[in-house]
């Protein structure tokens, strides 16, 4: 993502914080690398009440952050500027989504253990797109084991699976 689209994102959180009337600090902004030599520009913002945008389960974050996107995609089609670069930005509040990758991780880890040992399918919870992501990428380096998404929307949910080789 351009220079010019990372301050616009910046500006639009900015803009839709002060419209809420909270009180958040943007406390960094950095270029994270992620799979496939694709890099995602976050911002992370610090709020002494973060449950406002983070929500259960962080659905209002991921609100937020769809919010921000859509805003900026009409932005830049109105300007003309729409390009074939994606707008791939990543909001955090207090950290939030790196403790949620954190303790998915572990649970992944968990749950193939469990998995190898028993020879058993095991379905987790319903989750979101980017958590049943997390999940997938972890598990997907392992050996006899795969994953599959089931159910649809919010009550979709992945099977984490023993394959024999």
């Amino acid at each position: 993502m351009n220079e010019e689209n990372q301050k616009l994102v910046k500006r639009l959180v900015i803009e839709l914080i002060d419209v809420m009337g909270l009180d958040v600090e943007i406390e960094e902004e950095r270029i994270e690398d992620i799979e496939g030599g694709e890099s995602v520009y976050t911002i992370s913002l610090k709020t002494e009440d973060p449950s406002l945008l983070i929500g259960q389960y962080g659905a209002n974050l991921q609100s937020f952050q769809h919010l921000v996107g859509v805003m900026t995609r009409k932005k830049l089609l109105e300007q003309g500027e729409i390009e074939s670069e994606e707008i791939n930005f990543n909001i955090d509040v207090n950290g939030y989504k790196k403790q949620k990758k954190e303790s998915l991780i572990k649970l992944a880890d968990t749950i193939a253990s469990q998995v190898l040992y028993s020879k058993n399918s095991v379905a987790l919870r319903p989750m979101s797109s980017y958590e049943r992501k997390i999940i997938h990428t972890e598990i997907s380096a392992r050996k006899n084991l795969a994953t599959e998404s089931m159910g649809e929307d919010i009550m979709r949910r992945i099977v984490i699976k023993y394959v024999e080789e």
